[in-house]
Parts: structure tokens; sequence; C-alpha cells
């Protein structure tokens, strides 16, 4: 993938390395890129030191490119893009589909399908995922098309700038639950009337002692997690939640559910009831972030998928 920034700059600077830093405040690692000539920048048409002195009104061309892909099998899987352009891809991933190539799914990922899009466009990808779901998680997923936008990606979640929001469905009526306010790390949200809206939890969370991959609540030296929650729609058997992420914590809204006694049915590590759904009933609704490149403000969003849908129609029962 090759992408050519242009810009022109207005002030006189004392070197093309303050201009990238000072004014576009690029990353160090893409600076570090262009000084080492693994990637490439033109000033008026020539190559300078980035140490010389940068006039007002040069003409100064960024190139990035990926000469080779990521080393992962191009696979034809289903693809359903929401939205791209030169920096960015939006994907809406489905339930069942794991987002990386692991020891045990080889040639069924996001990445494969991602690959292949571009090999039949002959481009070199590098696949660059910003917010990896688990395999049983639906909805939108961002990938970074270029090695800025994969820089500027991180700069914005550690500055906690990119606004994830899921729907999940929980076992339970959180207004019947009275052990709620017992909780030693979680505080309920009510409204006016005294009803239960929402809540917060901000259970540390650490690697279960013995597993690869199950996490636990651990207050001794597990890592800070905040979840919001607020409460859709309740039934007997089951409650609807949206939900936004402080924090990106392993399998955090599961952890933090299973911690409230609200866990979300059919997940297989910490709740494996498959009564009314064969998968955990959670998905990436929306996303909200500044584009990596142009700074514009994009916001994305994603319906409820089939199952998750008909599994409301057992709020009742």
């Amino acid at each position: 993938m090759k992408r050519i920034l242009t810009y022109e700059n207005e002030l006189d600077y004392d070197s093309i390395y303050d201009w990238l830093r000072e004014k576009m405040r690029f990353p160090r690692s893409i600076v570090a890129a262009l000084r080492s000539g693994e990637q490439d920048y033109r000033v008026n048409g020539k190559k300078p030191v980035l140490w010389q002195p940068l006039p007002a009104g040069s003409r100064i061309q960024i190139i990035l490119e990926d000469r080779k892909s990521s080393a992962f099998a191009p696979v034809n899987l289903p693809l359903n893009i929401i939205y791209e352009d030169e920096d960015i891809l939006l994907i809406d991933k489905p339930a069942g589909m794991p987002s990386h190539p692991s020891m045990n799914h080889q040639k069924d990922t996001l990445a494969n399908a991602v690959l292949y899009y571009y090999q039949k466009q002959g481009i070199p990808f590098v696949f660059r995922i910003a917010n990896r779901l688990d395999m049983d998680t639906s909805g939108l997923v961002a990938v970074s098309k270029n090695s800025l936008a994969a820089a500027r990606v991180k700069q914005m979640i550690d500055k906690r700038q990119i606004h994830r929001e899921y729907l999940c469905i929980v076992e339970g009526s959180f207004s019947a639950d009275s052990s709620l306010a017992k909780r030693d790390f979680a505080e309920m949200r009510y409204d006016a009337d005294g009803q239960m809206i929402g809540g917060r939890i901000w259970a540390p969370i650490s690697r279960r002692e013995g597993s690869v991959l199950e996490r636990r609540v651990n207050a001794s030296d597990g890592q800070t997690a905040l979840t919001d929650f607020e409460i859709i729609q309740e039934g007997a058997k089951y409650s609807l939640l949206r939900v936004w992420l402080g924090t990106g914590r392993t399998h955090q809204i599961r952890v933090h559910m299973n911690y409230l006694g609200h866990p979300l049915p059919a997940d297989y590590l910490y709740h494996p009831v498959y009564q009314d759904i064969s998968r955990q009933p959670l998905h990436s609704a929306k996303l909200r972030f500044p584009h990596p490149v142009s700074g514009r403000q994009m916001c994305f969003e994603s319906r409820l998928p089939t199952d998750m849908r008909h599994l409301l129609d057992n709020f009742h029962s």
C-alpha cells in the first residue's frame, strides 16, 4: 500500500525535522522511518537531510509504502466493508470470525479476508488492526492502511480518543438484584424516580493463573479496568445493555459482567450456557474517533445482528 501526503508550509522552520515534530506532530516512529530511509520524503522534488532548514512555501511530500504484505494467507472470505479511504478501513465483522490468525485459525480470519481483498487489486498490504475483537464478538473493526495512520491510532488509543460503544445481552434483571449494592468495585446509577438505569465498574483485571486466555477480577495485582453501562431493556431472563469502555483490557466486558453476577450467556470461557444462543451476545455497535490523518471527526454504527435480535424475544420468558 502506497500513500503520498503532500503539504506546503507557511512559515520558516529551522529544520525539516522540527516541522515534522512541532508543526505536523508526526509520531516518532514515522520520523525515525523517514530518517533511516525505511520510508521516503521529498522537499521541492529533492531529498535533503532532515536537519536542513525548511523555508516557507516549500512543497513537502511524505511517501509511505508497504513493499511486502503481512505473512498471512490471502483467502477469499466474505468481507463487509462499510467505509474506506486512503488511510482507514472500517469492517463489520461477523461473529465466529477471528480477527487475527492463530495456531488453530490460519485461514479463516479477518486478516486473511483483508489481504485477499487487496491482493485482488495488486496492492501489498500490512494488516494493522486498531480494535481487535474476540472471535465470537461481532461488529465494527477499524484497520489502519499505512504506518502513519497506525501510529496515530495508537496515540489516540493511549489518549483514550477512540470511543467504543458495545451492545450486549446479559443474564437476569438488574432492578431485581439487591446484591449489586454490595459489589466492592461497582456503583449503580438511578434516575429521579429511583429506577436503576446503569452503572460503573472499576474492578481490576488480571490473567488467571494457568490459563493463556482466561481473565479474572483481581484486586491485588490486576490492571485498572473501567466499564460504564446503561440498561436499555430488562426482562426476567435477560437484559440488554449499552456499554462504554474506559480501558481496553482483554475480555473486559465479559469479565466485568460476570463479576456483577450477570454474565453473558453462551460465553465459552466464563458462562458456557447455550440455551438460547450459540455465542456470547456482544456487539461492537459504534466507533467514534478523529481521522488519524485529516483529524476530521468520524462516527460509524452497526445494527444489532440477527442472533442477538432473536434473543431479545426471550426477555420475558
